[in-house]
């Protein structure tokens, strides 16, 4: 299976939404993007991130409104939330409330990467969309981050004491907007979304806990996304955890096997038991993420062998042959002439 990167179709209830709420029929909004305008209920296929992203710049359009992103996130209706979303208000404060999302979230949206850093005197918390080099996510980036502050805000009936907020795409024509929201400086073009805050907010609170409902939802979610859930193998499910950790984290069986919740020895077993080694997880990923490269960025060649780990290009080129029988740039050209076709 390829790596694919998408977003839960709960996104089709918050933009049409926003969009109802205005009056707005979204329909053609949704048609022009190649989602289904039926209801969410009856819509439960993990969504491609490029047409979330594309179906959230098209509301903006339609609706005139260049804060649409922002103005989602700040309107955001919580009967429409996410089992996801009513743990994270059900946790006891602040920490455990990111925390949960961090661990979940990651088999929700695939599309998105979360990482906090709670140890220093301003924490940090952040997210990345993967997406393809030329998707606009200018409005998907403002909506995520308005949604995660003005949720926290809510939960603690507390303004997030932020430092600084970062944003990944360049266009800063709402950073008034953004800045007066946030109460705190925005950069563009920052390597991820990230949040600075006040270390001490971390132990704030929240207002919507409640222990038994977060205790039955964590074990819900526990249950429904471990690694024995679903038909997907088991082999596929570690690759795409070392494909989420990126290069910035630890590759050991070790760090994959908590990130699953499970033991080494029993992720050790579970891939012996389909005749794989946690080596060839590894290289199933660094498959995977090359093809993506390769297939939906202009990323060059030296690049992606130096984003995959390699020291020398010919390295990467050596391993690519091995798993496809062609070179880098020979699988590039092929990709490019079955789109044009």
């Amino acid at each position: 299976m390829d790596f694919e990167p998408t977003l839960s179709p709960r996104f089709i209830a918050y933009v049409r939404d926003y969009l109802l709420d205005r009056e707005i029929d979204p329909a053609p909004v949704f048609y022009k993007c190649g989602i289904p305008s039926k209801n969410s209920e009856d819509y439960d296929i993990p969504i491609p991130v490029h047409r979330v992203a594309l179906l959230l710049e098209l509301a903006a359009q339609v609706s005139d409104n260049p804060r649409m992103g922002m103005n989602m996130g700040e309107q955001y209706h919580y009967e429409a939330g996410s089992l996801l979303i009513m743990a994270v208000l059900a946790a006891p404060n602040v920490a455990a409330g990111l925390k949960c999302l961090n661990q979940y979230d990651k088999y929700v949206d695939t599309g998105l990467t979360t990482t906090f850093n709670f140890d220093s005197p301003t924490a940090q918390f952040s997210t990345r969309i993967i997406a393809p080099e030329n998707v606009k996510l200018d409005q998907l980036n403002e909506y995520l981050m308005t949604f995660l502050v003005r949720t926290l805000n809510i939960a603690t009936r507390k303004h997030m004491p932020l430092e600084q907020v970062s944003l990944r795409h360049k266009n800063d024509r709402n950073a008034k907007a953004l800045e007066a929201f946030f109460g705190a400086p925005v950069k563009f073009s920052q390597a991820s979304n990230k949040l600075y805050f006040d270390r001490s907010y971390l132990q704030q609170p929240f207002l919507s806990s409640n222990s038994l409902l977060f205790d039955v939802l964590s074990n819900a979610l526990d249950t429904y996304f471990s690694p024995s859930a679903g038909a997907s193998e088991f082999v596929d499910r570690v690759s795409r955890e070392i494909i989420r950790c990126g290069s910035d984290e630890s590759l050991s069986a070790d760090n994959i096997a908590l990130r699953l919740a499970i033991s080494p020895r029993t992720l050790r077993r579970r891939l012996a038991e389909e005749d794989h080694s946690f080596q060839e997880a590894k290289n199933l990923a660094q498959e995977k993420r090359a093809k993506y490269y390769l297939g939906h960025t202009k990323m060059s060649l030296s690049e992606i062998s130096f984003e995959l780990g390699y020291s020398e290009m010919s390295a990467f080129s050596r391993a690519f042959r091995t798993w496809m029988g062609v070179t880098p740039q020979a699988y590039r050209e092929g990709v490019k002439e079955v789109f044009q076709a």
